[in-house]
């Protein structure tokens, strides 16, 4: 039995009818149900309109009363039924905030579960059956691919009418085949045969304000749809050349919000989540991919070097990011990966022993400058970074690739 229908022990029988009769909504009663509490305790057999007669009888004299006599005992009643009406109140807000909880995660395993049931019914792509040479120099590509905000549509002017940028999603497509072929090139003069893939969020553009409304040429589901599906086909083109260690994390563009939602209002509810989901489901049958979802953070050791993935909007200075980051979960960090911004910068900030630098990325967006960065005056041209990380001495090449 829930505490609050159970007799206090200084209640009498009276102050208990009194109190089951103003909380029945609360407590989800009936008089039936009241009746058969009261019964229990007062050890009667009274029928439930003999207890609601009593009740309707006391909430009769009880205005009257309170309005008719004076002094502490006036104040006593009221303050007694004020203390009511607080509990009632806290109770109620508490069913409120529990139900919205629930709801949240429901809503959440509610749609992965569908997407996974529509996934499983629907052939997978045509993966190729080719043997990867295996890398045995002790050395990896770490190529992240952050802000590519597909969905979205818009031209960019300069002061005499100069296209700044212009994006699309068949704009994001040609560029996205283009970094492939620039890191396939890369990979030949290599040979090392295996990428570690971090996907830095912002795989979709979302609706974090108003204004955006004007810029999406997909809607945010038909945009999610869309990514999975092409990025399923690039990861598959890839796996051709290389074997592929894919790894997603969440952006603040990904999130589901509605038009008047709050940020983090629902953190579960992430697009990039199920766009991983898809990307696993399609392909399920390519041993030469493997595809990891890792919500706000990857953290993975790449050959040694231990690496820490963020997206980066909640990080005011990613100097200081690393050493709370270490600090915080008692991990060695050696790289701090974000994105967010859409314009490239690095820093050395000490070293792991004699060799390994402690540094921190900040990678370039596939997106470009777009009209809030414009705003805020942070410009970068697309791009990417393709670097060659060496056992024992962490980053050592780091190739600069531009996308038009």
């Amino acid at each position: 039995m829930a505490p609050e229908l159970t007799r206090k022990p200084e209640e009498t029988i009276e102050d208990y009818l009194v109190r089951l009769g103003n909380n029945l909504d609360t407590y989800n009663l009936t008089w039936t149900t009241a009746a058969d509490l009261l019964n229990k305790e007062s050890m009667e057999e009274y029928t439930e309109a003999k207890w609601r007669k009593d009740y309707n009888a006391f909430l009769k004299w009880k205005q009257y009363i309170v309005a008719n006599i004076d002094g502490d005992l006036a104040k006593d009643i009221k303050d007694a039924t004020i203390e009511q009406r607080k509990e009632r109140i806290k109770l109620q807000t508490e069913k409120i905030e529990y139900n919205k909880a629930l709801r949240e995660v429901a809503r959440a395993e509610l749609l992965e579960e569908r997407i996974i049931e529509s996934v499983n019914n629907r052939p997978t792509i045509s993966v190729p059956e080719i043997y990867i040479k295996p890398n045995n120099s002790k050395k990896d590509f770490i190529l992240p691919v952050c802000d590519i905000h597909d969905g979205v549509e818009f031209k960019l002017a300069g002061w005499e009418g100069e296209i700044l940028n212009a994006y699309s999603p068949e704009i994001m497509e040609k560029r996205m085949w283009n970094l492939l072929e620039q890191f396939i090139t890369i990979n030949d003069q290599y040979k090392i045969n295996h990428v570690t893939l971090p996907n830095l969020g912002d795989s979709v553009d979302g609706i974090l304000r108003m204004s955006q409304l004007m810029s999406l040429k997909l809607g945010v589901t038909d945009s999610a749809i869309h990514f999975a599906e092409y990025m399923s086909q690039w990861l598959n083109e890839l796996s051709k050349y290389c074997v592929v260690d894919y790894y997603s994390i969440f952006g603040n563009h990904d999130q589901m919000r509605m038009l008047s939602g709050k940020r983090d209002e629902f953190p579960h509810e992430n697009a990039q989540k199920w766009i991983t989901t898809l990307i696993n489901a399609n392909l399920r049958g390519n041993k030469n991919v493997t595809v990891t979802n890792c919500n706000e953070f990857m953290y993975i050791d790449v050959l040694g070097t231990k690496i820490l993935g963020v997206h980066g909007e909640n990080e005011k200075n990613l100097e200081n990011s690393i050493k709370d980051y270490a600090l915080t979960y008692n991990k060695r960090i050696d790289m701090l990966l974000s994105a967010h911004l859409h314009h490239s910068h690095e820093k050395t900030i000490g070293m792991n022993g004699s060799t390994r630098d402690i540094e921190f990325i900040q990678c370039p967006s596939l997106i470009g400058i777009d009209h809030y960065s414009l705003k805020l005056k942070k410009t970068s041209t697309a791009g990417a970074k393709v670097m060659v990380i060496e056992e024992g001495q962490g980053r050592t090449v780091t190739h600069n690739i531009r996308l038009k």
